[in-house]
């Protein structure tokens, strides 16, 4: 049981409480914001893994749909797109730079695109989820027919 106190005293006894109760919420909020502040400047400064580097390479959450325009009639392009695509620790892609690319400029634009929202399982190394650079190459040939009259591209 409290000693009897004179109500101006506890008021300010209850103010003290509350003043501090509000100070260490301030300073817990500040000390996550902190951390977060922290472990987001780690990240941006750790660097990106090749895939020689991982013990798990990163892949595709789902399938990556290169809709690519439909050539005209009689028209076959054939070429490379080249790009290294660099991926999170989330999974998300955090850039896209193209290396090579011998194709029409749109065909390019929607690679690249495609490749930017993707979603990736990131890459472990050591049990631990690491940023990583994967280098993807896409080949466009020619469709072959077969003797059916079917066309396909070889592979």
């Amino acid at each position: 049981m409290r000693p009897a106190t004179r109500p101006g005293a506890l008021f300010l006894e209850t103010m003290i409480a509350r003043r501090t109760l509000a100070l260490s919420a301030a300073a817990l909020v500040l000390a996550v914001a902190a951390g977060f502040a922290l472990l987001a400047w780690q990240d941006a400064r750790a660097p990106y893994l090749s895939e020689k580097e991982v013990d798990r390479k990163a892949y595709p959450t789902r399938l990556i749909d290169l809709d690519f325009p439909q050539a005209p009639a009689g028209v076959n392009y054939y070429g490379t797109l080249r790009m290294d695509v660099f991926i999170g620790r989330d999974g998300r892609v955090n850039r896209v730079d193209l290396i090579e690319a011998t194709v029409p400029e749109d065909y390019k634009a929607m690679a690249l695109a495609a490749f930017r929202e993707a979603r990736f399982e990131p890459a472990l190394k050591d049990e631990r989820k690491v940023k990583t650079r994967k280098r993807v190459e896409i080949k466009f040939e020619a469709p072959i027919r077969d003797v059916e009259g079917a066309t396909r591209t070889e592979r």
